[in-house]
Parts: structure tokens; sequence; C-alpha cells
């Protein structure tokens, strides 16, 4: 544990650092962390391997699992968030859907880490798929005293807040198909939500 803690500290000093000697260093400790959550979702089955024409050979190898990790790069974003001028890390990927299920009905919402300092601390928030999902049901209902089924969302930026857009599933709905969309502004440090929303056309 301290040999990962002493990787994981050193790994976020480097990326911080601007200078251009540094930068294959940086570049290969980034992807050493991307591998370790790729490694860490799989071992946890909360994805499979990346998705395959073959859906039924994909189901045997991947059991249990409907999503898969990406194809290609998972998608970086780096900002000083928390303002404390070093740059936090945001990690994120689309849920890949590998099954045949009816439309709509597997939709999710991207998978996302975020790395962030801490005082001389470095710390990661592996929660925020479900916590933003939460916050924008929570958030819609406050709106519209409407009861919500579900809610995914797709990041587009990261600053000082994460932000995407999301679709929203109401009781009314079916599996197939959300009556409303919008778009979504979340504090991780804060943990506030703004939003949007508006029916789907």
């Amino acid at each position: 544990m301290m040999k990962n803690n002493i990787a994981f500290i050193a790994f976020m000093f480097l990326f911080s650092c601007q200078q251009k000697e540094n930068k294959p260093n940086q570049d290969q400790l980034l992807k050493n962390q991307i591998q370790l959550w790729k490694k860490e979702l799989l071992l946890n089955g909360e994805v499979g391997n990346p998705c395959q024409e073959n859906i039924d050979k994909w189901s045997i190898e991947n059991p249990e699992r409907f999503y898969g990790l990406p194809k290609d790069s998972i998608k970086i974003k780096s900002f000083d968030a928390n303002q404390d001028k070093t740059n936090d890390i945001l990690l994120y990927f689309p849920a890949g859907d590998c099954c045949s299920c009816t439309i709509g009905i597997n939709e999710a919402s991207d998978y996302l880490k975020l790395i962030y300092s801490n005082g001389n601390e470095f710390l990661s928030n592996d929660n925020l798929r479900e916590k933003i999902a939460s916050k924008i049901e929570g958030e819609y209902y406050v709106q519209t005293n409407t009861d919500v089924e579900r809610a995914i969302f797709s990041i587009t930026n990261f600053d000082t807040e994460i932000s995407g857009t999301y679709k929203l599933w109401t009781l009314e709905d079916p599996d197939c198909c959300a009556s409303v969309e919008g778009t979504f502004k979340y504090n991780p440090f804060t943990f506030k939500i703004q939003i949007t929303h508006q029916n789907v056309k």
C-alpha cells in the first residue's frame, strides 16, 4: 500500500509540472493510471472487454456484463478545479452497450474517475457516476415535482465543474424512450448541481 501511495504521489507531481523534459515520464505515468483503472473496472465486474460484432461470443466471454471498455482511448481532461495550483484530472469514457437488448433499456451514463489534489495528498473519486445521476434526478424532482425512474448522462467538459448532457425517464416513460433531456453542471467539491431541462422533441 505504501509503495502504491508513493507511486501515485509521484505521478501527480510529475503531471502537474510543465517542463518539457518531463513530458515522456508524465505520459507514461498517466498511461499507467489509466491501465490500472481499466483493470479495476474489469475485475470489479462493472464492464467487460470492448464490444465485438459477435454479441453472443462477447456475452460468453464477459458474463453478467452489459457494457464494454472503449475500443479507442479513454478521454482525459485536466483543470485546477479546486484552485490549489495543481491540475486535477478527469478520466471518462462512454458506456459501450454490448448486448442485444431493447434499445434504451441498457443505455447508461459515462464511466468517470476524478483524480484531485488535497493539500499534500492526491485522492480519487470513483463514485461520481452514481452521484451525478442521483443529483440530476433529485434536482429535476425539486424543479418539477415529477417522480423520476432514472437518468443517464454524458460528459462534455471539465473546468471548475463537470458538465454534460443527460436524458431522464419519468415513471410514465417506456423503457425505450426518455421524455426529458437537458444539460448539467456539477461541482465535485461543493456537491452542488445545476440543470436545464426540456421535453424530448
